[in-house]
């Protein structure tokens, strides 16, 4: 589905607003759908609808007792913020409490690019979920969250996309999680098919609450499987997407998120 948008003139000096949406018949809600599927190709995606229905539920439900804490942030230039024409962002991610946060989706509309609306997600984010941990009188350790690296085969313009988004994740304080690739369930097939190939992902971290020099490989490997395979994906030792996530000898580190955006080739040499 294609976003039918207005440009959106920027200038480095124009103001961008961000809120949480809490309406789901709200059109910047629908907009944001649109721009979801343009900017997410399908075996990365959830359905829109879940994400819609979250939106719905933090105003019409009171949240279960240890269920995630979601939170749909958008961004617009001020003054345009009922203007479905003029969106530029939008970031979607939860509270899991006892976990940390998890940064599910983010995406910036292509005219609104490079003009610093990522970074006011993704700093957004990171408050909304501050206050939302307080409420429960609990820490927020860290923010993890995923990106799909191109095949080193890509064309370059893939792997210049690629690029950008690491010095974005340098720039509000991510760091790449190196020697994992995160294999996550392909949404473009049916979730029973068994031969849907995996999507293999990068993981990236901003310590929060905790410092960088605590993530040990140990509490790394606890983040990856018993996090994000356990919690989120609902994968336990066994199933191929965890063990083949975390192979015997897996030691994972952080290491700046720049690292992550270094193109090499199939043989692992630079290029």
């Amino acid at each position: 589905m294609q976003l039918q948008q207005t440009p959106v003139k920027f200038s480095a000096a124009q103001k961008v607003v961000v809120w949480e949406a809490f309406d789901v018949a709200d059109p910047m809600v629908t907009a944001a759908g649109k721009l979801y599927e343009k900017t997410l190709t399908a075996d990365e995606r959830i359905p829109w609808m879940w994400i819609e229905q979250s939106v719905q539920d933090r105003t019409k439900s009171k949240p279960r007792p240890g269920g995630w804490s979601r939170h749909l942030i958008l961004a617009a230039p001020e003054g345009r913020q009922d203007d479905p024409d003029a969106l530029a962002g939008y970031v979607y991610g939860a509270l899991l409490p006892g976990y940390g946060g998890y940064l599910c989706y983010v995406g910036v509309a292509e005219s609104a690019r490079r003009m610093g609306v990522g970074g006011r997600l993704y700093d957004q984010f990171f408050k909304v979920l501050r206050v939302a941990a307080g409420e429960l009188g609990e820490s927020l350790p860290f923010v993890v969250w995923e990106s799909h690296r191109p095949d080193p085969t890509a064309p370059a313009a893939d792997w210049e996309n690629w690029t950008a988004r690491t010095r974005l994740f340098d720039r509000v304080g991510g760091l790449w999680v190196d020697g994992v690739d995160f294999l996550s369930p392909n949404f473009a097939f049916d979730e029973e098919d068994d031969d849907a190939p995996p999507v293999p992902l990068q993981l990236f971290i901003k310590p929060m609450d905790v410092p960088e020099a605590a993530f040990t490989p140990e509490r790394l490997r606890d983040v990856v499987v018993g996090g994000l395979h356990r919690q989120v994906y609902r994968n336990e030792p066994g199933s191929p997407l965890y063990d083949r996530t975390l192979p015997p000898g897996c030691e994972p580190r952080l290491r700046p998120a720049r690292a992550a955006g270094v193109r090499k080739s199939e043989r692992g040499e630079l290029v």
